[in-house]
């Protein structure tokens, strides 16, 4: 399967330090280039949503976007992809591509979790447990991937920031939540770059929500909302936008009763499944984006950053999903998600009879999934201006934004509570970024986990989350690191 390729790249401004890095000029350059597959080539099985779903068209582009950063020696490239979630294995690929040439850049690769793309983790092929991955398209999107944070580098030019915020009350209601406690993330951050003579260059946009606005019976690729909310921001802001989702466990969806927006050309709210929902969507929330960084926006700064403090820091977190578990023993991942015990790679396969499998399955036996958390502080004039927290796969709101629940019926009642992330973040720009470096699955509080009856709140069937997660053990482990990394640790 090849990829159609249109690239394109801006010079742009700001100011990046890995490790700790010395006061200087920001600097900053932004890349872009397709991902799209070729659906004329092969058969492109779409993620998101059931098997068998083979892309028949394309409606719009799919990219990875990079922005470049940089106050010092050190670099930081932070690249959006239009895809459902990269793997940590394809993300040292490109890591290794880009150190090859550049070994002074950090690369941080996020997902937009798109539901409307080609299959990247092998969930959805023509079956399940058949994987959906084409090999010839990851080696040549790991390529485009670690070229464009390249090509951004080169980029480099000094620039300046702008730092804005929106609480406003219509992102709550843009937000569908399936499963108690029902908390969101609506709080949208905007990043804005521009050169010297105030002129746009970048706006990064960080918002909570699942890219599925087309729903399951759309077979043609597309970025959904997010391609609409880019374009919005490049016209009404110029240079070029870059969107980076961020807690959208618990399903915060753009599907629903709840979510409704009204068409001004028809006076009607506007159906799920429609183009015209998903455009609506994307305009609307990026309407709100360039809101926040206007001049006269409340919550709007203009921040002399100097530099950029990045920690990092690998982890393993333990694995208890058999679903996983068989799927990468039978290939699934294509190789892309081992298993790990005690710090080592753990190939070991064994036999197994699992009832929900039909019978005795081959089933991979490690401990852990290896995995990474970062996190990112910007400076300047002595004080923290902004922060980003890197989250490897779809983190329920609560262990975000707090408001963990006990529930009757839940597997592990007397949990203690994971700590929250933002409370350990304390700049007015706290922004996360999920699917960042791989894909996990839903990241639940265990106190509020459920994979077996009675269900929570005495359900009739079970509630939708756990199935999709490696294990009740992830939360902890993400985010205690990740509030290590915060307080230095």
């Amino acid at each position: 399967m090849g990829l159609s390729l249109r690239t394109a790249a801006l010079l742009i401004l700001f100011p990046a330090a890995a490790t700790n890095l010395v006061a200087a000029d920001l600097e900053a350059g932004v890349a872009k280039t397709t991902i799209t597959p070729d659906v004329t080539a092969n058969k492109v099985y779409m993620a998101g949503f059931g098997n068998n779903r083979v892309a028949t068209g394309v409606h719009d582009d799919l990219w990875v976007r990079c922005l470049a950063l940089a106050t010092g020696r050190d670099k930081l490239a932070l690249c959006d992809v239009d895809l459902i979630g990269l793997f940590y294995d394809d993300v040292l690929k490109v890591r290794a591509q880009v150190k090859a040439e550049r070994p002074d850049v950090t690369v941080i690769v996020a997902s937009a979790h798109d539901h409307e793309g080609p299959d990247t983790m092998g969930l959805w092929g023509p079956a399940p447990l058949q994987s959906g991955i084409d090999p010839a398209y990851m080696d040549t999107l790991d390529n485009r991937i670690a070229t464009t944070a390249l090509m951004a580098v080169a980029l480099l030019k000094r620039a300046r920031l702008v730092l804005g915020r929106d609480d406003h009350p219509l992102l709550a209601l843009l937000q569908d939540d399936s499963r108690p406690p029902y908390v969101k993330d609506p709080h949208l951050f905007v990043m804005r770059l521009t050169d010297l003579h105030g002129a746009a260059m970048a706006t990064l946009v960080n918002w909570s929500d699942h890219p599925e606005t087309l729903d399951s019976k759309n077979t043609l690729i597309t970025a959904d909302f997010p391609h609409w909310l880019r374009e919005y921001v490049e016209q009404h802001d110029g240079g070029t936008a870059l969107f980076f989702n961020g807690s959208i466990g618990g399903l915060l969806s753009t599907l629903g009763d709840q979510v409704a927006l009204l068409d001004p050309d028809t006076g009607e709210v506007a159906r799920d499944a429609t183009w015209r929902k998903a455009e609506l969507f994307g305009d609307t929330v990026g309407d709100l984006a360039v809101r926040a960084v206007d001049v006269n926006a409340g919550a709007r700064i203009e921040a002399p950053v100097d530099s950029i403090l990045i920690r990092q820091k690998v982890i393993f977190a333990p694995i208890e999903n058999d679903g996983f578990r068989v799927g990468g023993a039978l290939g699934v991942f294509r190789g892309r998600k081992g298993l790990w015990t005690d710090g080592r790679p753990d190939p070991t396969i064994e036999q197994r009879d699992l009832p929900q499998f039909g019978g005795k399955v081959p089933y991979a036996t490690g401990h852990d999934l290896q995995t990474e958390v970062d996190y990112i502080q910007f400076r300047g004039g002595g004080r923290l201006l902004a922060e980003i927290a890197t989250v490897p796969g779809e983190i329920y709101p609560e262990l975000v934004n707090g408001g963990i629940t006990r529930y009757p019926g839940a597997d592990y009642p007397d949990a203690p509570f994971e700590p929250t992330l933002r409370a350990g973040m304390h700049s007015p720009y706290p922004m996360v970024f999920g699917l960042a470096n791989d894909e996990l699955g839903y990241i639940i509080p265990k106190c509020e986990w459920d994979s077996k009856p009675p269900w929570l709140l005495n359900r009739k069937s079970r509630w939708y989350g756990e199935v999709n997660s490696a294990g009740p053990e992830v939360a902890g482990a993400v985010t205690r690191s990740l509030r290590e990394l915060m307080e230095g640790q």
